[in-house]
């Protein structure tokens, strides 16, 4: 379904232009900012379902609208309207314009006169009605001069319209570097391939030909370029040429799932735009640290087919790269309302976000970890963003931080002994003093790695009523915050659990202090 919003930003802009040639095309927009319409992109009189643009002052107070308007609802079908329910002087106008213009019906009861126009193309039918009919208009106006009807003053069309059109160059301009992408969906976080299962139906589609999508190892920690980036794919930038080299964008992060539905996953931020050059470069890097045959291996594990078009053209094979400090992966992703309008299209098109997103505000549905059940139920009424939980049973990048946090702990001189645990805790040391420290390492932030560790390392611990170490520790990539910190402190302190966190940076390979 069109949404009105997006209807509210085209004709703006579309009066916009026109003003360029035409400065004196003057138009009511919305004066007051009932239930917050105008801060949201309403900016003509209207409601969820239709929109009214006034090129003249006078209003049929009886029917809440312009006495003149050009009007458009959802569903893109137009007209102009004359309204006089609240004037017989203005009805004998209408009459007079009636019959000059042509192509009007009058309401059976009402004195309100209607010309529609055929086909959903309203900024054509708008173009229309200022070339032919609002001169015709204009004149009547200055002929008859009628009381309640006069032309807008250039003073009052600064007044209420100046704020509108700088937010709506507001919103443009945040369109230029706040982007939307849709990514292919994926049920492993965009680590690795997850498979064809809920991919797009389409058979001629490049992830339903050949089994994967290649943003699958967009959140892939564990191949970064020796410059700190990681170099990945996005299909909205795949493009001949290289029109957008060098820019940078922040890239809004959007799938649909196999329900069909719009799910908004993640931001990554500062995204740089690189050559075809640049592409073709660290190809030869990945081939070289035989990271693109692991890719190979992953997607032919799914019983996917690698050689595709991209997969065998090193020029086009990465398009941005990006640092993960600047990524932002949500917990749990959030619905997006069907009728969001900076998704004007499902297909894989860079688009600009110019106003916040329209979630999904049904009843929270809890997905469960069985996937054969992708729907849960409704866990309460109470409305909120409609939510989808994620889990990755597996992640490459776990094994390199293990390998790495083992060796880190090797080397340092608080441990005599150091052990990596492949069915139980996942790094388990022995103090010099004999004491023993447990490690569960996962490859999430901070808060989500210490909600699905701490049971874990607990039960390693402590089952069935022994206690194995002193201190357990969780590990993870992310520096934890304020937050974060304070429940660990309430965890120790209200519980006595001995939980601790820290950070590890495989690239400087630093494990930081305990939080």
């Amino acid at each position: 379904m069109s949404n009105i919003l997006s209807i509210h930003n085209k004709i703006l802009d579309f009066l916009l232009k026109r003003r360029e040639s035409n400065p004196e095309l003057y138009f009511l927009s919305r004066k007051n900012n009932k239930k917050g319409r105008k801060d949201k992109g309403y900016w003509f009189l209207g409601n969820d379902y239709y929109l009214q643009v006034a090129f003249w002052n006078g209003s049929d107070w009886k029917e809440k609208v312009y006495s003149i308007g050009f009007f458009v609802t959802i569903e893109r079908k137009c007209w102009i309207e004359f309204s006089a329910q609240d004037s017989k002087d203005n009805a004998k106008f209408f009459e007079s314009i009636v019959r000059e213009i042509g192509g009007f019906y009058k309401h059976k009861t009402k004195n309100k006169w209607y010309k529609e126009y055929h086909g959903k193309n309203y900024l054509s039918h708008l173009n229309e009605f200022l070339n032919i009919d609002k001169p015709i208009i204009d004149k009547c106006i200055n002929k008859y001069n009628p009381a309640d009807i006069y032309p807008i003053s250039e003073n009052e069309f600064i007044r209420y319209s100046t704020k509108i059109i700088d937010s709506r160059m507001l919103q443009k301009d945040r369109g230029q570097v706040d982007k939307i992408v849709r990514i292919c969906w994926n049920d492993k976080k965009w680590c690795f391939p997850s498979g064809i299962d809920g991919k797009s139906k389409d058979p001629n589609s490049y992830e339903r030909t050949f089994g994967f999508g290649h943003e699958e190892w967009l959140f892939d920690r564990s191949k970064v370029s020796d410059d700190g980036f990681h170099y990945a794919f996005v299909q909205p930038l795949n493009l001949k040429s290289d029109k957008h080299y060098n820019k940078t964008f922040n890239l809004h992060l959007y799938t649909i799932d196999p329900n069909n539905d719009k799910l908004l996953v993640g931001i990554i931020r500062n995204v740089v735009c690189i050559s075809k050059q640049d592409s073709e470069a660290e190809f030869l890097k990945y081939q070289q640290r035989g990271w693109m045959d692991d890719m190979k291996k992953q997607v032919e594990f799914k019983e996917g087919i690698w050689n595709s078009e991209i997969a065998l053209s090193p020029e086009i094979f990465f398009n941005i790269k990006f640092k993960f400090d600047d990524v932002e992966e949500f917990e749990e992703y959030i619905y997006l309302g069907s009728d969001d309008i900076n998704i004007s299209t499902n297909r894989f098109k860079l688009l600009p976000k110019e106003t916040e997103f329209n979630y999904d505000h049904e009843a929270q549905l809890i997905i469960p970890d069985n996937q054969d059940d992708f729907v849960g139920n409704k866990k309460n009424t109470d409305t909120r963003n409609k939510t989808y939980k994620v889990e990755c049973s597996y992640d490459p990048y776990h094994d390199i931080m293990q390998n790495a946090i083992n060796d880190y702990l090797n080397q340092s001189k608080e441990y005599k002994q150091v052990y990596i645990e492949r069915n139980r805790v996942d790094i388990k040391a022995i103090t010099q003093d004999g004491i023993w420290h447990y490690f569960e390492i996962k490859t999430d932030n901070a808060k989500l790695s210490i909600r699905k560790a701490l049971g874990q390392i607990m039960e390693y611990s402590y089952f069935p009523n022994i206690e194995n170490a002193q201190k357990l520790i969780v590990v993870s990539y992310d520096k934890p915050n304020a937050e974060v910190i304070a429940y660990l402190n309430m965890i120790r302190t209200k519980f006595n659990i001995p939980v601790w966190y820290r950070y590890f940076d495989v690239q400087k390979n630093y494990l930081s202090q305990d939080y």
